[in-house]
């Protein structure tokens, strides 16, 4: 049984009255698993997956369910384990083709793979995280998701600022936030709880929030959401960013199958706060959330002096290149290339001036050169560029235990010739392989490898 802070407990008693014994019944039921399916992937031997219960607020690609590790589906990026009330953030970004998106406190990951899948590898998505370590599983996510327009940033929010005023079309704010929301989900969470503890976050996101608007550009949308049910980090943070900046008004956010008005009697009893999102789990199958979805009307003199980034190959980087994307049949754009260390990636179109930034990801890398041979790179494999390998070898299920593992694939079915090959599993790419001596030598990252026991679920 989930023991709830006495405080806790008296204060959601006080502010919700006669829907209190329903709302804190539901902490003790379990929570409600979710995933979400990657249509940046091929999708078409994944029926089983498409077939479970969708996700009322995300039909197309949200379900309910787990996703395991050591499965085709997550491995290959197919599928993204992700709380069902998670899901419902992204569907009110909205998120198109060739918008340029800030997603400001991204790790793990799980709203910008879905941002960027509605972008379709269009425009520009920057995925920010304050911590290193947590920057890093960002990147991979964004890796295994076969995401090819995203920037990985670790950086503070006001340095952003400093390099980005007016820039962005929409910027996601997912706050760091008290947490109540996911109490069910992560028991652990509830040690951190205090009295105080809603003010002191409160104040952390106004913070953060002063550099977030100068971001935005004119007419750009700020949708701001937390996973917790305070009043203090939810209704009455939008008020006070309504009190304080002229240029902000809220948007209505479009609200079914059991999501609702915020509440603007527990804020100053604005009634724009009714156009915020409150997700009960009393009231729907998921965990606590708030969503607002704010814009920016347009100003005098609010124009962005951001630069393009261009290609910082030297003449010599350059001509290798060339010669070793003829040798294996790739048409990658040179101009589009820039060289970090020993890696080369490919930087999304119309991407900013990176210098003075502090970079994981740089859109998709594609490889490197050891000796001017071209060695491409797992991120490739995981993308739809990784089609641009000519040989493409499907694994069986054995196989793809002993692929993940790091092994060498003998006994091969069909004919290759010496060269580079993609290795797929139910069509999508897991890894590359080298095709030599009448075997498959194994490429696939070393800190990535495991030993699969089981057939590997989908």
């Amino acid at each position: 049984m989930l023991e709830l802070p006495k405080e806790f407990i008296a204060k959601y008693r006080r502010l919700l009255g006669k829907e209190a014994d329903d709302f804190l019944a539901s902490f003790q039921m379990e929570a409600d698993n979710g995933f979400r399916l990657n249509p940046l992937k091929d999708l078409r031997q994944f029926s089983s997956l498409k077939r479970q219960t969708p996700i009322p607020w995300n039909r197309e690609n949200g379900r309910y369910g787990k996703i395991f590790g050591e499965s085709t589906a997550f491995l290959s990026g197919v599928a993204y384990s992700q709380e069902p009330s998670a899901q419902f953030v992204a569907q009110v970004v909205d998120a198109q083709p060739g918008e340029k998106i800030l997603d400001l406190a991204a790790a793990p990951g799980g709203k910008s793979t879905q941002i960027a899948a509605d972008m379709n590898n269009q425009g520009l998505l920057m995925a920010n995280e304050i911590s290193f370590s947590r920057a890093k599983i960002l990147s991979e996510n964004i890796e295994r998701s076969g995401i090819t327009n995203c920037i990985v940033t670790n950086h503070r929010p006001d340095e952003l600022a400093e390099h980005f005023e007016n820039y962005f079309d929409k910027i996601l704010l997912d706050a760091p936030c008290s947490g109540e929301g996911m109490f069910r989900k992560d028991p652990q969470a509830i040690k951190y709880w205090h009295s105080d503890y809603s003010s002191e976050c409160a104040n952390r996101q106004k913070e953060i929030l002063k550099s977030v608007l100068s971001m935005l550009r004119p007419n750009g949308q700020l949708i701001y959401s937390t996973c917790t049910f305070a009043p203090e980090e939810d209704e009455q943070i939008v008020a006070w960013l309504l009190d304080n900046y002229s240029e902000l008004s809220l948007l209505k956010i479009r609200k079914k199958d059991g999501i609702e008005d915020g509440r603007p009697q527990w804020a100053n009893g604005n009634r724009e706060l009714k156009n915020t999102a409150r997700l009960w789990p009393n009231k729907i199958k998921g965990e606590g959330h708030f969503v607002a979805r704010l814009i920016k009307s347009k100003g005098k003199n609010q124009k962005n002096k951001v630069n393009q980034l261009r290609s910082n190959l030297s003449r010599n980087d350059s001509q290798n290149l060339q010669n070793a994307f003829k040798e294996n049949q790739f048409d990658f754009p040179i101009k589009q290339i820039y060289r970090f260390g020993d890696y080369f990636y490919l930087f999304p179109e119309n991407c900013p001036e990176i210098s003075g930034l502090k970079v994981l990801r740089l859109g998709l890398q594609i490889g490197r050169l050891k000796n001017k041979r071209f060695i491409p790179a797992h991120s490739l494999a995981l993308s739809s560029l990784g089609n641009k390998i000519s040989q493409t070898y499907d694994l069986s299920d054995y196989e793809f235990r002993q692929f993940i593992h790091g092994d060498i694939i003998t006994n091969l079915k069909g004919n290759f010739v010496k060269g580079w090959v993609l290795m797929t599993k139910q069509s999508n790419g897991i890894g590359i392989g080298r095709y030599s001596d009448k075997v498959i030598k194994n490429f696939y990252p070393k800190g990535l490898r495991k030993t699969i026991h089981d057939q590997p679920r989908s």
